[in-house]
């Protein structure tokens, strides 16, 4: 993705962080693609958020820079690019959709990958070592799937590899890489990291080889394992015995006595991970940490950032959290009565047992959503609540849980919801005006009370009305919300929640939240 912005630093969603676009236009179209905001502005080319007009699903558009245009060693080092990428199709490698022309100059629609860089998570936390160990040979079986095609990447880091939020690893970033025995295209500068590059690549592009990208490898390797950035500074004693053979040969310095392929690296790897000497050697701690991430991972599972194809309507999920907040909820039914329901959920405390306490109560949702799935018995979100609540209160996991249900009715164009927790309320704003109007909804945690009574609020419901439900707190949140959406009432529902929480994380009050925050935005369509 071309190595001079900065997408890989973008959160799970689209465009939480995205960068200001300044006095840079977004159109409206490239090529068959819908464009959505601008992601980042590069060297020599600008990163938007397009959508597949059929799927509706995301993609990242890279253009050139107009002021590039009338330059053909840009124009030639744009589409070279493009040619690399197409050349892999492998799951841990940047899927390649097209590229083209459209109105204003070149472009190239890749897929959109909801995750973070390798570098992120370095500089946030660290890993198990069989975590460490399972990232590190997925980058491995993509150079080898680039290899196998002739294919060098010669700027493989932290910053261009990314973790997607089902853990999947994508290699991205192929502005420099060469085809093997191919002299390079640009060889009047440094090419690459410093920090990454093998002894042969610093002291002539040209160089470059299938072990230099292995020495790149063994320096990620390094560094994910001790769980920091080395910058050139490496002590092979730091590792675990049994791994110091291994990065010890990907870091020779002659190419001759490194790793020839990743072939032998992965073999040397998968026998070190399944062996009993990675048990005898991982760090003390390590254990506890495993269990982090299989409840981080578990936590992550119970709900969907993928849009439902509920063709009323026209939706935009955003979410912020990090690592360490668990115990959230959220997914998305379709009745078959032709309602739908929109449920948010999360544990009243903050802690590593929050996702399992997370996964009882997706269970008894679910239990309770499923005869309204197949029968036309109406859903009623107080009868839904009183019920989940009486349950929650039985059980001996002693947690209370901040729950939105807003239920959608478009046969007779009405809403309802209800809202447990300090949550603030739905916001509405109908077609026509920019003034949200609030939509309360006052009751207890779920779990607190076993004798608690529910009530909702209703409201009409037209085409072209907008909503904003979210899970921040009324007290501190209520005020600023209101301003954001009427000022960013004409945004698309996708751009609208992100900047949500944007704004948001601004405020004093958000930085004191230890839950995951997510806004999702609705249009009611024709």
């Amino acid at each position: 993705m071309g190595g001079e912005g900065k997408f890989y630093k973008q959160t799970t969603l689209p465009t939480f962080e995205e960068k200001e676009a300044g006095e840079i236009p977004i159109p409206e179209k490239i090529g068959p693609y819908k464009i959505e905001t601008l992601l980042a502005k590069g060297g020599m080319s600008l990163l938007y958020l397009g959508f597949e007009p059929k799927r509706k699903e995301p993609r990242v558009i890279k253009v050139l820079s107009p002021e590039y245009m009338n330059h053909p060693e840009m124009v030639d080092h744009f589409l070279w690019e493009a040619k690399i990428i197409s050349l892999a199709d492998h799951p841990n490698i940047v899927k390649l959709h097209e590229y083209g022309k459209w109105e204003e100059g070149l472009y190239i629609a890749m897929e959109f990958i909801r995750g973070v860089s390798l570098r992120q998570f370095l500089m946030q936390q660290s890993f198990s070592l069989k975590r460490c160990l399972d990232i590190i040979l997925q980058v491995a079986y993509a150079l080898s799937h680039l290899h196998t095609h002739g294919v060098i990447h010669r700027d493989l880091k932290p910053e261009n590899i990314l973790i997607a939020e089902d853990g999947e690893v994508k290699v991205i970033d192929f502005g420099i890489a060469q085809l093997h025995e191919e002299t390079p295209r640009i060889t009047h500068r440094i090419l690459g990291t410093p920090s990454y590059m093998s002894p042969e690549q610093k002291e002539n592009p040209a160089n470059a080889s299938f072990a230099s990208d292995i020495f790149a490898l063994g320096v990620i390797t390094y560094e994910l394992i001790l769980g920091k950035l080395s910058y050139g500074m490496i002590n092979l004693s730091l590792l675990p015995a049994g791994l110091q053979r291994i990065v010890g040969k990907a870091l020779a310095v002659s190419p001759t006595e490194r790793y020839q392929d990743a072939v032998p690296f992965i073999t040397d790897l998968t026998d070190y991970y399944k062996s009993p000497e990675i048990e005898r050697e991982r760090p003390s701690a390590d254990q506890a940490i495993e269990l982090r991430e299989v409840l981080q991972k578990a936590d992550l599972s119970l709900s969907t950032l993928i849009k439902p194809k509920w063709t009323q309507f026209e939706i935009g999920i955003a979410q912020d959290r990090t690592p360490e907040e668990l115990g959230f909820y959220l997914d998305f039914f379709k009745f078959a009565n032709n309602t739908m329901a929109i449920i948010l959920a999360h544990t009243n405390t903050s802690q590593i047992i929050s996702s399992t306490h997370m996964a009882v109560l997706c269970g008894m949702i679910k239990s309770l959503i499923a005869p309204h799935l197949t029968t036309e018995t109406a859903f009623d979100p107080i009868l839904f609540a009183t019920t989940l609540n009486t349950l929650v209160c039985q059980d001996n996991m002693k947690e209370t849980f901040h729950l939105n249900i807003l239920k959608l009715i478009p046969y007779n164009d009405t809403l309802s919801f209800l809202s447990c927790g300090p949550s603030g309320p739905l916001f509405h704003v109908s077609q026509g005006s920019n003034t949200p109007r609030t939509i309360p909804s006052d009751n207890p945690l779920i779990g607190k009370d076993p004798a608690a009574a529910f009530t909702d609020s209703g409201d009409n419901y037209n085409d072209g009305d907008l909503l904003l439900l979210h899970n921040l707190p009324q007290e501190s949140f209520e005020g600023p919300l209101s301003k954001i959406v009427q000022k960013n009432v004409l945004l698309s529902p996708n751009r609208l929640a992100n900047i949500t929480l944007k704004e948001a994380s601004s405020l004093e009050a958000y930085s004191t939240l230890r839950h995951p925050k997510a806004a999702l935005a609705l249009m009611r369509i024709s």
